[in-house]
């Protein structure tokens, strides 16, 4: 299960955070994950005063381990999936694809001339 950051988290305390804070440029913290080849990076998370934790009242097996990875891969998939379809549409069709002609959409199909289809 996701949780939109914009909601309270059940376990934080939001009251304990200064409404401003100054960061030194040292200060960034960066994780990600290498491409293939291993020189460069194919996601990363950055910024300033990044804080992972986990609610270990919650998490007492090794299920529960499981279902927090996983839940959490889930959120960087939706995500990436996300931007993928803002920036790059085009990728996530399908090989062959073609958009259909307006005979097609008008509910010809006797007129669709590629090799997929064609009789």
């Amino acid at each position: 299960m996701s949780m939109d950051t914009n909601k309270e988290a059940q376990g934080i305390d939001r009251e304990q955070i200064p409404e401003t804070i100054t960061f030194r440029t040292a200060d960034r913290m960066t994780y990600g994950a290498l491409g293939y080849d291993g020189n460069e990076l194919m996601a990363f998370i950055s910024g300033y005063d990044l804080e992972i934790k986990f609610n270990l009242r919650l998490i007492n097996s090794l299920a529960d381990a499981e279902a927090c990875a996983d839940a959490l891969a889930q959120v960087f998939y939706d995500a990436l999936m996300e931007q993928l379809l803002n920036e790059k549409a085009d990728f996530v069709k399908p090989p062959g694809y073609k958009p259909a002609t307006l005979s097609e959409k008008e509910g010809r199909t006797d007129v669709r001339q590629d090799n997929e289809h064609a009789g």
